[in-house]
């Protein structure tokens, strides 16, 4: 007599995340000049750093990026999200946010500068692992949208994100014209209200996010390239 088959099913197996990249080595060493943060003259909610990344570095991330998969996102959003067309490319790289912050500066600059160590609303310990990179070219662009707070565990302890990070690695210098981030203090997209960031290849830009996140968007841009970490 046959035996009867097992009525278990098995589970479909989980592919494996992908591995990090070998991202460029930051040379120089970094930082190259004093990080001195500016604040924003329209708003605390967004603080400045110039020359984070030199040039030739980013010249450098820029040519590693073009080797990426990057992929073009959907024009039809899921519900709830704001309408975007970027090529962008994610990963999750606890090593790699170690690096951007404590190998370049940013941490000391964070935890030791007088001028904003009371903005972060508690004390910052690193660097959310989700790096993304945003590719724009011609026409392509970010609608208006909110950064959410994200809650995730960095050294075995529960942390909130509180601030956004992005890092500009082409502006004009390199014939980029347009892609400015853009905010609104009073949520609502107005001409006369707008706060614009214009691009400087290298510099950091650090706004707030989650309760008390501007209204942000993306002026339309020829091929700006922009490394993205949240903190």
């Amino acid at each position: 007599m046959a035996k009867s088959k097992s009525s278990k099913s098995s589970a479909p197996a989980q592919a494996a995340p992908p591995p990090p990249p070998s991202w460029p080595a930051f040379k120089p060493p970094l930082p190259v000049v004093e990080l001195y943060p500016e604040l924003h003259p329209a708003t605390s909610n967004i603080v400045l750093l110039s020359s984070f990344f030199p040039r030739s570095l980013c010249r450098d991330y820029v040519a590693f990026l073009k080797t990426l998969p990057l992929q073009t996102t959907p024009a039809r959003p899921k519900k709830g999200e704001a309408v975007r067309v970027n090529d962008r490319f994610q990963i999750d790289d606890p090593a790699f946010a170690l690096r951007l912050w404590e190998t370049t500066g940013l941490k000391e600059v964070i935890l030791e500068n007088e001028a904003i160590k009371d903005l972060w609303g508690g004390e910052p310990v690193g660097l959310n692992p989700n790096i993304r990179i945003y590719r724009y070219s011609k026409g392509q662009y970010f609608d208006c949208h909110y950064d959410d707070s994200n809650y995730l565990v960095l050294d075995s302890v529960p942390v909130k994100t509180t601030w956004t990070l992005l890092l500009y690695l082409t502006s004009s210098a390199e014939g980029c014209i347009g892609g400015e981030t853009v905010f609104y203090p009073h949520d609502r997209k107005s001409a006369a209200e707008e706060i614009a960031v214009s691009l400087e290849t290298g510099m950091l830009l650090l706004h707030k996010h989650g309760d008390d996140c501007l209204l942000a968007d993306k002026a339309i841009p020829l091929d700006p390239e922009i490394l993205r970490c949240i903190y």
